[in-house]
């Protein structure tokens, strides 16, 4: 069970965060394509991992359905560190194999790995974003001449927190079998959910790149840390490591209250009569 939560959140993240790498060092995807291929990326990890862990795949989807669908508290920890571990190796892959690539990137722009920046165009975040999250966007700051305060602290959680919410949403309306409007064609949930997942992206990556789970953020900073990019990782630029994943666990408890508590009530009314 644990391991191919382990494997399904590597899928995720090898196949997401592999668009992310040709988009940002090959220009070979714009937003939408990223978007699309982030969804590609879902599908595919639920259909693999889907029928023994679940396939939270995210802990900000795990903690939701140990609120309000009973998922063991007992497995939560080592859900979250697979959930973790998954995304921290698939990293580990994808750096090894485009690591030339980046640094070829890296010195061709400029880019200094473990630089701050006082803007995002003068920091160590245009190549790291290609791994973890950032508000706002390098790469649509860098084009637009944005700076880090162009997305505030409170926009930054606000803004992380309602797509995660509306993620878990879709995911548990999708998933009740006492919703008549859920899918009734057996294995179709996972495609739809992908689908969520990439409007949500192609929606709000230029604010924060859409983090949407802690895993595909943490497990890469972790890396990242320690493969050049430093104080780019922890503190972060502006000292905010932690916002990618607070703000997508309170958006995802949100998501699931606003599910259990204001829309699956009535969908049990309506189907008892």
């Amino acid at each position: 069970m644990y391991i191919n939560e382990f494997l399904g959140t590597w899928i995720l993240m090898f196949l997401g965060n592999g668009a992310v790498v040709v988009a940002v060092i090959s220009g070979g995807y714009d937003l939408f394509g990223v978007a699309i291929l982030w969804g590609f990326a879902v599908t595919f990890a639920i259909y693999a991992a889907g029928g023994v862990s679940g396939a939270h795949l995210n802990p900000a989807v795990t903690i939701p359905l140990t609120i309000y669908r009973k998922f063991p508290v007992r497995k939560v920890p080592l859900y979250i560190i697979c959930q973790i571990l998954g995304a921290f190796f698939a990293t580990v892959v994808l750096y090894a194999v485009w690591s030339g690539a980046i640094v070829h990137f890296e010195k061709v722009n400029g880019i200094i790995r473990s630089a701050i920046g006082a803007t995002p165009a003068e920091s160590g975040a245009r190549s790291a974003m290609i791994f973890f999250t950032f508000a706002p966007n390098p790469a649509f700051a860098t084009a637009n001449g944005w700076g880090w305060d162009t997305v505030s602290p409170l926009q930054w959680f606000l803004s992380e927190a309602v797509i995660t919410a509306c993620l878990v949403w879709w995911i548990f309306a999708l998933t009740d079998e006492k919703n008549p409007m859920a899918p009734k064609v057996a294995g179709i949930a996972p495609a739809i959910i992908g689908g969520v997942v990439a409007a949500l992206v192609a929606y709000e990556a230029p604010i924060s790149m859409a983090a949407l789970n802690p895993a595909r953020d943490l497990g890469p900073r972790i890396f990242c840390y320690f493969a050049g990019w430093g104080p780019v990782a922890f503190p972060g630029p502006r000292g905010l490591w932690w916002m990618p994943s607070l703000s997508t666990i309170v958006g995802g408890i949100i998501g699931g209250a606003i599910y259990q508590y204001l829309t699956r009530p009535f969908f049990l009314k309506s189907s008892s009569k």
